[in-house]
C-alpha cells in the first residue's frame, strides 16, 4: 500500500508464518522486515499464521480544531486491514491494521469477534521499528537531546525522535489510547538498530477489541515534523461535542505568584487579565483545602509536630478533609509533614465566576482538582458530582493534578474525566505525568496537558540544560500533543523574550505564573507583553524552522497577520530569517522584540517588510525573539 501522495510505501508479508512489515519514504527504506504481532497474557501467544486476505480502504476529509496551530486539518490516508489466522488448533484471528498518510504511517492490532474467544489480554506489542542503523535520537527523558542512540536508549518517556540522516527525521508515539496502556520506547538488544514499544502494563478487553496506534511521523526537516504532528489527532475519533462554541482558546493567568486566594484579590487579577487579553484565571491547589484527605495518623502527627502558628489557627482541622465542593476557610497546611507553611483561603467561587463574566472582556475561572480525591482514582468524590457542582457555580474549567496515568484503567478514567467535563461545559488542563495521544480531537475541551519537565521541574534541571530543554521540546514531547510549560514571568535564568516566546512556540492553551507585578506600571516587564496580549489561541497556519538543539522559530498565521516566536538554547543564536512565507506583492509592518544586548529585557522596534525581507535574528544565551507582522490593507 501507499500514502495518497505515493511517498510512503508499506509492504507486509509472512516470513515463516510470522507477519512482518517494511516501510519506505520517497524510495528510501526506513523499516526493513520488522516483526508484527502481539504477546498475549495468560493464554498462549499467537503462533504461526496464515493470511486470510486483506481489505483496503481510504478516506479524505477535513476537520476544524477549536484551538492550536492550524484552523483546518486534512485527514487523508489509505488503510489496509490484513486478516491473519493461527495455524494452531485454536485458529484464533488477529487483524493488522495499517494506515499510510502523507505525513507518516501507523499500525494497530484488532481482535474481531470469533468463536471460543470472548476476551483478550495484550501483554506486549511486538512491532519492530527495524531501522537497521544505530541512529542518533532525541527524547525528553533524561534530556537525551542528541547525546544518545538507539543502542544507548534504555526507555523513552513518551515520544522519541530519530535523525535518519540526509535531513530526514521520524518521531514515534502512540495515539488513540483511551482504552489502552501507555507506550514508551526502548531498544531491542537482540536486533540492533531496532526500537519497540513497551506497555506500562497489560491491557484487556472483550472482543471486538483493539490496541492503541503506534505511529511514526515523517518529516524532511525537524520543523516539518512539528508541522505534520497533527497525524496524532487524525488517528483519534472525530469530535464528540455537538456544540464547541463555549470552548474559548484563550490564555490563562495563574493565581500563584500573583495573589492570595482571597475573593477581592482574585477579582483584581481578573481585572488585569481582562485588560491584557487573558481569558482565564486559574486558582491552584489549597483553595478547597489540603490536596489529599488526611488520615487520622497524619492529623495526629501534624498536631504533635506543628509549630506555634498552627495552634492559633485551629481551622486547619476542617481544611484537611479533602472536600472538592467546598472552599476552605482560613489557613491550609501544605502537606501532612510540612509543619511551617500554608495558604490562606477566603473565596466566594460563585461571586468570582459572576464577576469574571461581567467584565468587558470576560474572564473564566478555572479550579485545581487533585486526582486522588476523585472516586475514579480512589477518592471519595465522583467526577460527575464534582463537575455538576462546578457547573452550578459557573466555573469555566478544571486543572486536574497528580492524576495517575499510564495503566489501561487510569487511561480510561482520564478519558471519562474529559468526557464528563465536556458534558458540564468545563475546559480541562491536565497536569503532571499524563501524556496526550490526540484525545483533544474527540474532546477539544481538553485544551492542554503538562506531561513534561516544565516550570515546576526547573529547579531540578541542570542550568546548562534549561533552555536546551525549551528548544527541544517541540521535537520530542511536543509531537505527542499540547504541553503546558507554565513559565514563570520573569525568571533570571532566561530573557523576557525567551519566556514570552514560549506562549507562541508551544502547542496548547498558554498559561503563565506571575505577570501581575511584572507587567504592571513600574514592573520589570516591557513592551513584549504586546505579543502575549495579541497572540491568538487558534491560528490558521504554522511554519517551523530549527537548528536542532540551538534554536527554534515558530511562525503562526492568523488571517493575514503572522506571529513569530523564537527561542535560543544555552548559546547565543544569530541567523538570517527570511520572510518568504508572506504573501508576495503585499507590504507588512513588523513589530520586533529583541533581547537587550548583554541583558534580559526586550527592545522594541518597527520596520516595513515584505516577502523578500530577511530579518537578522540575534538572541542572547537563553534568549528569544518576537515578531508581529501586520499586513497593510490592500
Amino acid at each position: 500500500m501507499q500514502s495518497p501522495d505515493g511517498k510512503v510505501a508499506v509492504r507486509v508479508e509472512l516470513r515463516g508464518g510470522q507477519p512482518c512489515w517494511s516501510v519506505e519514504y520517497g524510495g528510501r527504506v526506513l523499516i526493513r522486515d520488522g516483526l508484527l504481532g502481539v504477546q498475549m497474557g495468560s493464554s498462549p501467544d499467537f503462533g504461526a499464521c496464515v493470511s486470510l486476505g486483506s481489505i483496503s480502504g481510504k478516506w479524505d476529509c477535513t476537520w476544524r480544531p477549536v484551538w492550536g496551530f492550524v484552523s483546518e486539518v486534512r485527514d487523508r490516508c489509505n488503510e489496509l486491514t490484513w486478516k491473519l489466522q493461527e495455524t494452531a488448533a485454536s485458529r484464533r484471528r488477529l487483524d493488522v491494521v495499517i494506515r499510510a498518510y502523507d505525513e507518516g504511517v501507523a499500525v494497530r492490532y484488532a481482535f474481531p469477534q470469533q468463536p471460543d474467544l470472548a476476551e483478550v489480554t495484550v501483554k506486549r506489542l511486538l512491532t519492530e521499528f527495524a531501522f537497521g542503523d544505530d541512529l542518533v535520537l532525541y527524547s525528553a527523558r533524561d534530556y537525551q537531546y542528541g547525546n544518545a542512540t538507539i543502542a544507548t536508549l534504555k526507555k523513552s518517556e513518551g515520544a522519541v525522535t530519530l535523525d535518519m540522516g540526509g535531513g530526514l527525521f521520524v518521531s514515534l508515539t502512540d495515539a488513540d489510547r483511551a482504552d489502552f496502556s501507555v507506550t514508551s520506547w526502548c531498544n531491542k538488544k537482540e536486533r540492533p538498530g531496532t526500537l519497540v514499544g513497551v506497555l506500562h502494563s497489560p491491557a484487556s478487553g472483550v472482543l471486538p477489541f483493539q490496541t492503541a496506534w503506534q505511529a511514526m511521523v515523517i518529516g524532511r526537516s525537524p520543523g516539518e515534523l512539528v508541522e505534520r504532528r497533527f497525524l496524532v489527532e487524525n488517528l483519534n475519533p472525530p469530535c464528540a461535542i455537538p456544540d464547541t462554541s463555549w470552548i474559548r482558546p484563550g490564555k490563562a493567568l495563574c493565581q500563584v505568584y500573583n495573589c492570595r486566594m482571597v475573593t477581592d484579590e482574585v477579582k483584581r487579577l481578573m481585572d488585569f487579565a481582562s485588560a491584557h487579553a487573558f481569558d482565564y484565571v486559574e486558582i491552584d491547589h489549597s483553595w478547597s483545602g489540603a490536596e489529599t484527605k488526611w488520615t487520622p495518623e497524619e492529623i495526629a502527627n501534624f498536631e504533635k509536630n506543628m509549630g506555634p502558628f498552627w495552634k492559633g489557627h485551629p481551622e486547619w482541622r476542617d481544611n484537611v478533609k479533602g472536600d472538592l465542593m467546598k472552599p476552605a476557610q482560613g489557613y491550609v497546611p501544605f502537606r501532612p509533614h510540612s509543619y511551617g507553611g500554608g495558604n490562606f483561603v477566603d473565596l466566594d467561587i460563585p461571586a468570582l465566576t459572576a464577576y469574571g463574566k461581567s467584565l468587558k472582556r470576560p474572564v473564566g475561572l478555572c479550579l485545581y482538582v487533585r486526582g486522588a480525591l476523585l472516586k475514579e482514582f480512589g477518592g471519595e468524590h465522583a467526577i460527575e458530582d464534582v463537575f455538576a457542582c462546578y457547573e452550578r457555580w459557573g466555573v469555566a474549567g478544571v486543572k486536574p493534578g497528580f492524576v495517575p496515568p499510564s495503566s489501561q484503567q487510569n487511561e480510561r478514567a482520564i478519558a471519562y474525566l474529559v468526557k464528563k467535563a465536556a458534558e458540564h461545559k468545563l475546559i480541562v488542563c491536565i497536569h503532571d505525568a499524563f501524556l496526550p495521544y490526540g484525545l483533544c480531537r474527540t474532546y477539544p475541551n481538553l485544551v492542554n496537558v503538562e506531561g513534561v519537565a516544565g516550570e515546576e521541574a526547573e529547579p531540578s534541571i541542570p542550568p546548562a540544560l534549561k533552555s536546551l530543554h525549551d528548544v527541544m521540546l517541540p521535537f520530542t514531547r511536543g509531537i505527542m500533543g499540547s504541553f503546558d510549560y507554565t513559565p514563570q514571568i520573569y525568571k533570571a535564568s532566561k530573557t523576557h523574550c525567551h519566556q514570552v516566546a514560549m506562549l507562541g512556540a508551544y502547542l496548547g492553551r498558554a498559561s503563565v505564573r506571575a505577570g501581575l507585578k511584572q507587567w504592571s506600571p513600574g514592573g520589570e516587564g516591557g513592551a513584549e507583553i504586546e505579543f502575549a496580549e495579541r497572540m491568538p489561541g487558534l491560528t490558521d497556519e504554522v511554519k517551523v524552522a530549527a537548528d536542532l538543539g540551538k534554536s527554534v522559530t515558530v511562525a503562526r498565521r492568523k488571517g493575514n497577520d503572522w506571529f513569530v516566536a523564537s527561542l535560543a538554547g544555552p548559546q547565543a543564536a544569530r541567523y538570517a530569517y527570511p520572510l518568504s512565507f508572506l504573501k508576495p506583492g503585499r507590504s507588512y509592518r513588523a513589530t520586533l522584540y529583541s533581547d537587550e544586548p548583554g541583558g534580559r529585557k526586550a527592545v522594541r522596534a518597527q520596520q516595513p517588510v515584505n516577502a523578500q525581507t530577511v530579518i537578522p535574528l540575534a538572541m542572547e544565551p537563553n534568549g528569544g525573539h518576537l515578531m508581529i507582522l501586520e499586513a497593510s490593507k490592500p
